[in-house]
């Protein structure tokens, strides 16, 4: 973490509050216009060879694409207003996600995280349409994920209502979401290239984490089974031991011990009470 800490004092100005509230919010403009005119999502999509011809835009502008264009000419309808019902809804997870890892990172390093997720999205569809593979077309989906996988690792334990009914750890759709991406990125070369490097800035994060995470649980489940082990000797190696709350002269020999009518021996603070 030295060299993160380096950076956020040297480029402190990069930090963006909320920036992931923006991104939302302009994802859902985005969707709106999309219904509107289905044309301008095919001017927003990453197109190495129009990027060369001069479209420089389609550089950034494919991470503002958090759905494929509507096929122009479609009739607006049931399905659009369920496609707004449901990117209103993304909307409120992502400002949920936003505050929650500004509030575990801060704004610098929640910031640079969304910049390198970004910037990984960036650097693999141009390597992929130099080597004459297919790239990503839309980028947003990939921003909102990482957020979600980052989030999902922080507060495993928070839920969400499946369909408003079942509730689910965020943990366990994080797992599902990450398994999904993984079969995908076996069957796909030029997706999995896609994958490593979009969520780069997640695994140089995370992997860290659960490798410390898991020594941590080790070292506690030894130290429980020696601490087991020791009260369980000193039990067997004293000649006192109370019956209710297994005090002997060794743990506490203050304590003075009588036996009870059943034969078994019982401290004097246990008898007072």
């Amino acid at each position: 973490m030295g060299l993160i800490n380096t950076f956020e004092r040297r480029f402190r100005w990069l930090a963006f509050p909320s920036l992931l509230r923006g991104l939302a919010i302009i994802h859902f403009v985005v969707i709106l216009l999309l219904m509107m005119r289905p044309q301008i999502g095919l001017a927003m999509t990453f197109d190495w060879a129009k990027i060369l011809d001069g479209e420089v835009w389609r550089v950034i502008s494919f991470l503002f694409l958090s759905v494929s264009a509507p096929v122009e000419g479609t009739a607006p309808g049931f399905s659009s207003s369920f496609s707004i019902f449901f990117a209103f809804i993304s909307l409120m997870i992502a400002f949920l996600f936003n505050d929650a890892l500004e509030h575990a990172w801060g704004v610098w390093r929640t910031s640079a995280y969304f910049y390198g997720v970004a910037l990984g999205q960036i650097v693999a569809n141009i390597f992929l349409s130099s080597v004459g593979l297919y790239p990503h077309p839309e980028g947003g989906m990939y921003l909102y994920l990482a957020a979600f996988f980052a989030f999902a690792t922080l507060f495993p334990n928070h839920s969400f209502m499946i369909m408003f009914i079942i509730p689910v750890k965020v943990w366990i759709l994080a797992a599902l979401s990450g398994l999904l991406i993984v079969v995908s990125a076996l069957g796909s070369l030029p997706f999995a290239i896609f994958v490593i490097l979009t969520f780069l800035p997640y695994l140089w994060w995370a992997v860290p984490v659960a490798i410390r995470n898991g020594r941590n649980r080790s070292a506690i489940a030894k130290r429980r089974v020696d601490f087991q082990s020791k009260s369980r000797a000193s039990v067997r190696g004293s000649f006192h031991h109370c019956k209710q709350c297994d005090a002997t002269e060794i743990s506490h020999p203050d304590l003075e011990f009588r036996v009870a009518e059943d034969g078994e021996e019982i401290c004097t603070n246990c008898i007072e009470l």
